[in-house]
């Protein structure tokens, strides 16, 4: 199931009818085929997968992205979204390395997840702030043509393996911020703001949210200050108004 095209396509009682809890179970066993890793145009990296890319190859994020990824403005998110781009003829992730994952251990969300997709409820309340919104993670089986049945599992069982918190603070925080922001240049785009306008924001939600950390440092702390940064950002445009320079509606 792609859980993209519903979400944009707002098939929200499709999505809620599959939703699952972390006692739920599925069955699935990976055999380490590497189809999943192949034909793949659909990977898109958060802040904290381009972080922990970056310091295990011990890049900067912005060479993670210029090496692995492209970055566009999403048609329904409205900001800046890092794609990653397969190689080659048969699409391959560019991290598969004889057949296997060359960074299993700090590999995307969306790829350890697998075959589990991951959606935020409530999302309805995300763009009035970062706190105080009833938002919960709920996940779902997406498609898949690979692996077996043999295994039965339960969700909680599964993040556990892969190493991913059953309470993610930086997947809700980072789904708050990303609804918040939306929210602020669907408002910019409203009041027909100009093209060079908007480019200057894009350019500084890209900076923020996925280039300007240390890698150093730990990562969950600097994202939180980034995500203030960005809030104050959605904070002054609401407040501001219509008081921007107009120029030729895109």
């Amino acid at each position: 199931m792609d859980i993209r095209k519903l979400v944009e396509e707002g098939r929200t009682e499709e999505i809620e009818r599959q939703l699952m809890d972390l006692d739920s179970e599925f069955r699935f066993k990976c055999r380490k085929c590497g189809k999943c890793c192949k034909h793949q145009n659909t990977i898109l990296f958060n802040s904290r997968d381009i972080f922990n890319i970056a310091r295990k190859l011990q890049m900067t994020p912005e060479e993670v992205i210029n090496e692995y990824a492209e970055t566009y403005i999403g048609s329904a998110s409205k900001i800046p979204v890092v794609h990653m781009v397969p190689r080659g003829k048969n699409e391959v992730c560019p991290f598969l390395k004889d057949g296997l994952c060359s960074i299993h251990d700090c590999k995307p969300t969306v790829c350890a997840l697998f075959p589990l997709g991951r959606v935020v409820i409530n999302a309805e309340t995300l763009e009035s702030g970062l706190s105080d919104s009833p938002v919960k993670a709920k996940y779902m089986l997406v498609d898949t043509n690979c692996g077996s049945c043999k295994r039965v599992n339960t969700v909680r069982d599964w993040l556990a393996r892969f190493g991913i918190p059953e309470e993610d603070e930086f997947f809700l925080l980072w789904s708050r911020l990303t609804a918040m922001l939306h929210g602020m240049i669907r408002e910019l785009e409203e009041h027909h703001v100009s093209n060079e306008t908007l480019n200057l924001f894009w350019s500084a939600i890209f900076s923020t949210l996925y280039l300007d950390y240390d890698t150093s440092a730990e990562f969950l702390p600097q994202f939180r200050q980034a995500a203030e940064k960005l809030s104050s950002l959605c904070q002054g445009v609401a407040e501001v108004g219509t008081l921007f320079p107009v120029g030729e509606t895109n």
